[in-house]
């Protein structure tokens, strides 16, 4: 008799447990809450991946030369790039902030202390302008200060520090939105 129960109970054991697990409908319910990533096409995602590439090199120092070269390569790349707008947008901001740090190392081959100074703040000018706090960091440090160049009142590494973590928050946006996979995930709420 126990024989015919122990058979019994493993003939209806896995037709059990396979009532019971979850469908692939119930399975793509939960899923279709999520929003899709954007199509991302070959040319911007490669210009995206390009500049986690010089994000990654400016944190573990890079140079001067080799950068200039790595944005003028990049730049055709975002100029001819089509897609999502959010991700573009970010894109062509960080790209426009790495001009910014290569023309402000530009003006070290200046010749001559005034001139270099006043390339400087040329390009602090336009800085300034894509960035108010960090004009507003720089106007402190410098407040009380008689200089003829605010630049000469700032230390260049971090002005050039300042404006990669305004490219590096471009950056991040650009992959976040072009990848939410890469978005923390948060714990989800039993109704």
């Amino acid at each position: 008799m126990q024989l015919k129960q122990l058979a019994c109970i493993l003939l209806v054991a896995p037709l059990f447990l396979g009532c019971t697990s979850k469908l692939p409908v119930a399975h793509s319910e939960e899923t279709s809450g999520k929003t899709p990533p954007p199509a991302i096409p070959p040319r911007l995602k490669g210009a995206i991946e390009e500049l986690r590439v010089m994000k990654i090199k400016i944190e573990t120092g890079i140079n001067p030369k080799e950068y200039g070269e790595d944005l003028a390569d990049l730049v055709p790349m975002v100029e001819n790039s089509t897609g999502d707008a959010k991700v573009l947008a970010s894109v062509k901001s960080a790209v426009a902030g790495h001009q910014l740090a290569v023309q402000f190392f530009q003006c070290d081959r200046v010749n001559g202390y005034d001139a270099m100074y006043q390339c400087r703040d040329n390009v602090l000018k336009a800085v300034f302008s894509k960035y108010p706090d960090i004009a507003t960091k720089a106007k402190a440090a410098t407040e009380g200060e008689n200089l003829s160049h605010i630049s000469a009142g700032l230390d260049k590494d971090a002005v050039l520090q300042a404006i990669w973590e305004k490219t590096g928050i471009d950056t991040e946006a650009a992959l976040q939105v072009s990848n939410p996979s890469l978005l923390p995930q948060l714990p989800k709420h039993k109704k």
